[in-house]
Order: C-alpha cells, then sequence, then structure tokens
C-alpha cells in the first residue's frame, strides 16, 4: 500500500516535470503567433461528461479503455453502452485534472466517440459506419446572411466533421436549402455550438471599395491589377483547375489586351457590355478577374467565399473590389495609386507637302499638197492622200471675199475654179512647250499620348473593279430577255496616311514610329464587257511610296523633315511621214514628236512640343 502511495508521488513529479515548461512555451508561442489574427476558434467538440467538472488525479499502466470508461460514468453518474468497436488499452498518469478533460483525452487516443440518450452514454469506434444512425439525433437549422451557405456547409463536413472530434458527430452531418441560404446539420446537441461558431467567424459582410481612375481606363487599371499585381502576391483564380492565374474574360473594350495606357474617356457601349454600339447603357460593371490563394495542404478544403473580386464601371470610370481582405485591398488601392497616373502628351505638327512638277515639249509639222484632181496631207500624226471629186465636177468650195465696202463675204467656187491647172503647198509648224508646277499641302495638328497610336489617315475611295453581268429571264413565246448589271467593288487605301506611336521621354525628347504611305493610281487594266456593251474595268493598279521607321528622336520643338519619297515618269512620242521621216536632217520636217515628263516628291515633317502642365505626370513621379 505504502509503495502504491510513492509510486503515484512519482509519477506525478514526473507528470510536471514534463509538463510544466511546455505549457509555459506553449502559451508564451500562443500569445505571441496570434497577434497578427483578427480571430481565433477551437475546433473540438463540447465533451460535457459532468457540469460539475470536478478534478481527479488517476494512474493507469495497460488498463481495458472499457474499465477506464466505466469509471468515468460512475463519476458522472451516467449509464454506459459500448459497441462492438470499442476495443483496446490505455495508459496514463492524471493530476488535478478537470474530469471532462480527462475524459476526452482518452476518447482521442482510443479513437473513440461517445453519444449521450437521456441518461445513458453509448461509446463507439469514431471510423465505425454506425455513427451516422447514433448521431442524427437533431435537425437544425443555421441561417447564412452574406455568403454561401453550400461553402460554409463543405467546410464544415470537410474540416470539421471530418476530422471526428471527440463529441461532434464523425460523419457528414451539414447540408444546405440553397432556396432560403440556410445550413441545416443533422447532429447532436453539441454540434451546434461549433457550427454557430463557425458561421460567427466566416458569415462576415464582404469589404467592398471603389476607386475613381482619372488618368487611365478602368479596363486598363482593372487589367493591370489581375494581371500584374495579384499573380505577384500568390493570387490565382479560383476558377483555374491548374492553380494558374485565369486572365480576364475577352471583350472588355481593351483592347484585348490594348498596349500601353489609355488616357481619358470611358469605354464604348459595345466593349463594355458585348452589346450593339447604339445600345444606350448606363453603370454597366464588368468582373475583370475573381482571385483567392491557392490551398496550401491537401487535408483541409480552401474556403473561397470571400474571395478578391475585381470589377470596373466603363461609364462611371470607377474600379470596384469586393471581397478578400483589408489588407488586400490596402495593396490594390496602393498600386492604384502609384499607376493612375498622367502620361506626357506632346502637341505635334505635321505637314504633309506634296510637290508636282509636269512639263512637255512638242515640235510637230503639218504638210498639204492641193490640186484640182489630188490631195496628199500630214498632220503631225497621221499621212492622208488621194482623189478629189470627180474631175469636172461642180463641187464648190467656201471663199471669203473683200467687197468693194471693205467687208467680208462668202462667195462658192468650183475646185476648177479655184486651183485650176495649179498645184497649192503649205507647210505649217508648231513648236510648244508647256510645264506646269503644283503644290498640295495639309498641315494637321494633333495631340499625342505616350504609348498610343495615332493615325492620320488622307486616303479617299476609289473602284478599284467593275463586272458586269447579264441577267437572262425567258418568257412565253419570246427568246431569252433580260437586263444587265454592274458590280462595283470599291477600295479605300489612296492617298496619304501616316501613322505614328510616340514614346515621350522626361528629358525633352519625343521618340517616334512612324509609318507613312502613300498610293496613286499607276494604270487600270480593262477587258471587254460580259454584256457585249463596253469594257469592264478589270483591276486598278497602285503606286506605293511607302516608310516605316522606328525609334526615331526629335528634339522638343525641333523639326523632323522625310523627304525622298519621290515619283519619277517620262514618256516620248514620235510621228512620221513614211520614207521622208527618215531622211537624214531634211527628214526632220516630216517627223512630230513630243516627250512629257512628271515628277512628284512626297515630304513630311513633324515638329512635336512637349506639353508641360505643372501637374502630376510620370515624368514628376520619377
Amino acid at each position: 500500500m505504502k509503495y502504491n502511495h510513492i509510486q503515484r508521488f512519482l509519477s506525478a513529479a514526473l507528470l510536471l516535470a514534463f509538463t510544466a515548461p511546455s505549457s509555459l512555451t506553449a502559451s508564451a508561442y500562443d500569445s505571441a503567433s496570434l497577434a497578427p489574427y483578427t480571430s481565433s476558434m477551437v475546433l473540438s467538440g463540447d465533451v460535457k461528461l459532468t457540469p460539475k467538472n470536478d478534478k481527479i488525479t488517476l494512474s493507469l499502466r495497460d488498463s481495458d479503455v472499457k474499465q477506464v470508461l466505466r469509471m468515468f460514468a460512475d463519476k458522472a453518474g451516467l449509464n454506459v453502452v459500448f459497441h462492438s468497436s470499442v476495443d483496446g488499452k490505455v495508459t496514463l498518469d492524471l493530476v488535478d485534472m478537470p474530469i471532462n478533460d480527462a475524459f476526452n483525452l482518452v476518447l482521442q487516443v482510443a479513437g473513440l466517440n461517445y453519444y449521450t440518450q437521456n441518461n445513458t452514454m453509448v461509446v463507439i469506434a469514431k471510423d465505425n459506419a454506425d455513427n451516422a444512425s447514433f448521431s442524427k439525433q437533431e435537425m437544425m437549422v443555421f441561417p447564412v446572411k452574406y455568403v454561401s451557405a453550400a461553402k460554409i456547409a463543405d467546410f464544415l463536413n470537410k474540416n470539421v466533421f471530418g476530422m471526428k472530434k471527440a463529441g461532434l458527430s464523425s460523419v457528414d452531418a451539414a447540408t444546405v436549402n440553397t432556396a432560403t441560404n440556410e445550413i441545416i446539420v443533422f447532429g447532436m446537441e453539441s454540434d451546434a455550438v461549433i457550427v454557430q461558431k463557425v458561421i460567427e467567424q466566416l458569415d462576415r459582410e464582404p469589404l467592398t471599395k471603389t476607386f475613381a481612375v482619372n488618368h487611365t481606363t478602368p479596363a486598363e487599371m482593372a487589367n493591370m491589377i489581375c494581371e500584374m499585381l495579384l499573380p505577384s502576391r500568390g493570387s490565382s483564380s479560383s476558377e483555374n483547375s491548374s492553380g494558374g492565374f485565369m486572365p480576364p474574360t475577352p471583350g472588355m473594350g481593351t483592347t484585348g489586351g490594348a498596349a500601353g495606357i489609355m488616357t481619358g474617356g470611358a469605354a464604348s457601349s459595345a466593349s463594355a457590355g458585348g452589346g450593339s454600339s447604339d445600345e444606350l447603357k448606363l453603370g454597366e460593371g464588368i468582373v475583370a478577374c475573381t482571385v483567392a490563394p491557392t490551398a496550401s495542404s491537401s487535408t483541409s478544403a480552401p474556403f473561397d467565399v470571400q474571395n478578391l473580386s475585381v470589377s470596373y464601371f466603363p461609364q462611371r470610370g470607377t474600379i470596384t473590389l469586393m471581397g478578400g481582405s483589408e489588407a488586400q485591398i490596402n495593396m490594390v488601392e496602393s498600386f492604384i495609386k502609384a499607376n493612375d497616373v498622367k502620361q506626357p502628351q506632346a502637341y505635334l505638327e505635321v505637314s504633309i507637302v506634296e510637290l508636282t512638277e509636269d512639263g512637255s515639249k512638242e515640235f510637230s509639222n503639218n504638210w498639204a499638197i492641193d490640186t484640182k484632181n489630188w490631195f496628199v496631207s500630214f498632220n503631225g500624226t497621221s499621212t492622208k492622200g488621194g482623189r478629189e471629186s470627180s474631175p469636172g465636177s461642180k463641187e464648190f468650195i467656201p471663199v471669203q471675199v473683200i467687197g468693194p465696202d471693205g467687208k467680208l463675204s462668202d462667195e462658192y467656187r468650183t475646185r476648177e475654179q479655184w486651183y485650176g491647172s495649179n498645184a497649192y503647198i503649205s507647210w505649217t509648224m508648231n513648236y510648244i512647250i508647256e510645264s506646269h508646277k503644283g503644290r498640295v499641302l495639309a498641315n494637321p495638328k494633333l495631340l499625342i499620348t505616350n504609348g498610343q497610336t495615332s493615325i492620320i489617315d488622307l486616303t479617299q475611295d476609289y473602284v478599284e473593279k467593275v463586272t458586269s453581268e447579264f441577267l437572262s429571264s425567258t418568257g412565253a413565246g419570246v427568246g431569252a430577255v433580260g437586263t444587265s448589271q454592274r458590280t462595283y467593288s470599291i477600295g479605300s487605301d489612296l492617298g496619304i496616311k501616316v501613322e505614328l506611336v510616340p514614346f515621350i521621354s522626361p528629358d525633352g525628347y519625343v521618340t517616334l514610329n512612324i509609318k507613312p504611305e502613300y498610293s496613286t493610281i499607276a494604270s487600270q487594266v480593262t477587258t471587254p464587257s460580259e454584256t457585249g456593251e463596253g469594257t469592264d474595268l478589270q483591276a486598278t493598279l497602285l503606286s506605293r511610296r511607302n516608310l516605316d521607321l522606328k525609334n526615331v528622336r526629335i528634339k522638343d520643338g525641333e523639326t523632323l523633315v522625310i523627304g525622298g519619297l519621290i515619283q519619277e515618269e517620262e514618256t516620248k512620242t514620235i510621228s512620221k511621214v513614211p520614207v521622208l521621216g527618215d531622211l537624214p536632217v531634211i527628214g526632220a520636217a516630216f517627223r512630230t514628236s513630243r516627250s512629257e515628263k512628271s515628277k512628284n516628291e512626297l515630304i513630311i515633317m513633324l515638329t512635336p512640343k512637349i506639353i508641360n502642365d505643372g501637374e502630376g505626370s510620370v515624368a514628376d513621379s520619377l
């Protein structure tokens, strides 16, 4: 007997020696580790063997677990029933421990659970399938206000009831009424306590904050938040099964991802809602992305009812964040403040000048030999000859004669009266020089923004192709009849088009990507019409003068001149009298020559002037 007291004393001393430092260390660790968190809760069953919860001191070695639990039941004044699955032995040394805590520890070590009905305690192995029949004692309904009841029910089944803690149901006890967003629990009264705590912890009104963007479009800022900020902080789309980041849905107005940062103005109605552009849509929002942290362990289910959702309103010029934590919202707010800044702009004066120089030289000889019976003539382009009217004919030739009064009057004479037996030779020589100089000037002025494409379009529509076809129909007793129809193909790239992409640096330089295009009609190809009437335009050939200049650097206020886009054309035509036109020296009198020359040059002059409005911009924030 004395030996047993000594043994218990030593056991208690050893137990205090090993547990006291550990308890102190754990307490200090908990106070430090829980400091950053807003709240915490213990996920364990509310084990209440007896309301008195007296302290006990107990030391056992390899004792049958049934006998140990029977002692606890006797202490609490309860009947006890053991399921056939209860088996095993336990060893314990307890000193001044509350009886409810001691009972809970024995159940956990032995892998058991218990249920109370009236004044009787039923003990069963927690992995046994009969747990369901014992745990479903009550149906309890819990309303959920702000988050999805289905999400919380899934969380309870996987992370609370699935842990098979003593004093709680060991099966999936939670289901949901989706119509009323309520959680229904089929379990015990002790389950209600932990379910209520979980709902109070998780069913909170989502954080919501709206930011106005002043210098970028809401779509572009939302894309930057979703694609740049959140993935770099370890967040990914909750709908992406691979765990990666799901980009925003296409059709949001970027521009497909438009390059650079847009300045001012809201997106159009078509880009905002995907509908037709003539619809009036006010305040319509678009979800850019929904992100959530990836679960770090496969043993616990991720809870994503408070995911951070990023949406934007093109017409309002705002971005709205919903859900997530206060730290995430503060992070996004700092990102918007750092990036929603004015982009540098410049006033660009563009002068597009087309210098045209056309000229022609013509040297022509006109010969004519007339008699009363035959004639020969050369008019500079063709030679004619032949007999006149039959000799003795009365063909009359009009002649102007000055009368006695000094006035001109018309008289008619026959060829014989006019020519008689003589031959008349006439020769006319012409030397003509024509010169044309023209200047076509376009002088647009535009405001360019850093990184954005600006286009100067001075093109016009033209007919590329004309196709004729015969639409036939057959009437009763009549052959094929019908009408002809013409189809016109219209082009729109005839003229001048200049595309500019600027980069405005803080040191007073503007770097441009310049792409001028200039096209004129070179020739047109025609073919006989299918209808048999006239010809059809088969193709229009354009003469193009294009440049593609990269990274052209211009200082603020200076002028860049782009020239050398020259188009030159020269033609020469010679007509002559056969044989005579080929004679040396005198052959020049029987030839007509015409030469034409045209020269066009396109000159582009660019003068940028950087705008400094004195307010915050990218340059000021560097």
